[in-house]
């Protein structure tokens, strides 16, 4: 039983590395890249607004962060 779930898991770790490899080889065809890791294109975040400095991403408009000990705002 062990055996047989032992087989099963490196059959199916191998589809996906090799499904992996081809997404990446089309994806890479697509594009015209021929480097394995492209960078991302854009500018940088502004990280001194505070809504983009949180780890998770930018809040909403009516999220507040409130730190420990002070009162909820209404």
């Amino acid at each position: 039983m062990l055996l047989r779930l032992a087989a099963l898991g490196a059959i199916g770790y191998a589809g996906y590395k090799y499904l992996g490899k081809n997404n990446q080889r089309n994806s890479d065809e697509a594009t015209g890249s021929t480097s394995g890791r492209q960078q991302s294109q854009g500018s940088e975040p502004n990280l001194s607004d505070p809504q983009v400095a949180l780890a998770g991403g930018p809040l909403s408009e009516q999220a507040r962060v409130v730190e420990s000990g002070q009162s909820l705002p209404s």
